[in-house]
């Protein structure tokens, strides 16, 4: 019984500590234009970037207005041609913030320890494999974002991403390596009024400068989209992640991510109560040497995330 009253303090906890960052969870952008050119600041929990976009001609960002997933695909893919480059700055706030607790809070962070694959703070944090990230981009972009519209904004992306940093996260530690990973990217998110629609779909390769980490090839899709007009709709109110990365020299799969998750509008008020719930396996292989885990099995957490969107 002791045991039991333990394990709900824990899952109240960790659900205060969600409800409390909501509104960090809730993407605001900042934008300015400068003549063709445009800055963007993008604030989420797991992903926040500052954008520059710089095009390659003297076409400022197109604008296009349909809301059909599929049409919105084909307009970005038609266009092969690179028209604009942007430079990203991004950081990931929550795998940071499992860092901070297990370094500075270990006490409280093995307290969340719920079993052997389940730790809360791993649990919310998971994702990301390191704390930030230098980026430059290379292909299309179109706006979803009428002007002198407040109520819709949003972007479309395809083409190649080239991305690197000097930290690699493992079991919510810093790791020191200089990493550098190319992709093929197409990314979208667009939000009208309080309707939210967003996708990636990304294939690439990630090489470490430190030997105990496996280089990888990875394949990712993501889906997100909340319709407060069509409320029932499991389609329109989900979202789904998945990655698989393939050890590189040895062609065999060392992780997988994926995340899945169902979302409850509330017309009245616009709010978006939401859980996810999926998982993340680790092959033994995938870290060798000093990092290799101790007793030599593949690593096995569930992820539980309850949220709240404004």
């Amino acid at each position: 019984m002791k045991s039991v009253i333990v394990i709900i303090r824990k899952y109240f906890l960790v659900t205060i500590l969600l409800l409390d960052h909501s509104s960090i969870y809730s993407k605001s952008v900042y934008q300015k234009q400068i003549n063709n050119q445009e800055i963007e600041i993008e604030i989420d929990a797991y992903y926040s970037s500052f954008d520059y976009y710089l095009p390659l001609t003297k076409t400022s960002i197109p604008y296009f207005d349909d809301t059909d997933e599929l049409k919105i695909y084909k307009k970005l893919i038609i266009s092969p041609v690179p028209r604009f480059f942007v430079f990203e700055i991004s950081t990931y706030p929550m795998p940071c913030f499992g860092t901070l607790v297990k370094k500075h809070l270990l006490h409280f962070y093995d307290n969340l320890n719920i079993s052997d694959s389940f730790n809360i703070v791993k649990s919310v944090s998971a994702g990301f494999e390191e704390p930030y990230a230098l980026s430059l981009f290379l292909g299309n972009v179109i706006s979803f974002k009428p002007k002198d519209t407040k109520n819709v904004e949003g972007k479309g992306y395809l083409g190649l991403l080239i991305s690197g940093g000097n930290y690699h996260i493992k079991d919510n530690e810093l790791i020191t390596d200089n990493w550098i990973e190319g992709e093929i990217k197409l990314k979208g998110d667009k939000i009208i009024n309080f309707d939210k629609m967003s996708w990636s779909f990304r294939i690439g390769s990630k090489f470490h400068n430190n030997s105990y980490i496996k280089d990888v090839i990875y394949f990712s899709l993501r889906r997100d989209r909340t319709d407060f007009s069509d409320t029932k709709s499991i389609f329109k109110n989900s979202n789904f992640e998945y990655t698989i990365d393939i050890e590189a020299k040895e062609i065999s799969t060392i992780r997988h991510f994926f995340l899945v998750g169902k979302k409850f509008p509330f017309k009245r008020k616009k709010i978006v109560f939401s859980i996810g719930t999926g998982f993340v396996l680790e092959s033994k292989d995938k870290y060798t040497g000093k990092l290799a885990r101790l007793d030599n099995k593949e690593d096995f957490q569930i992820l539980i995330r309850p949220n709240v969107e404004f």
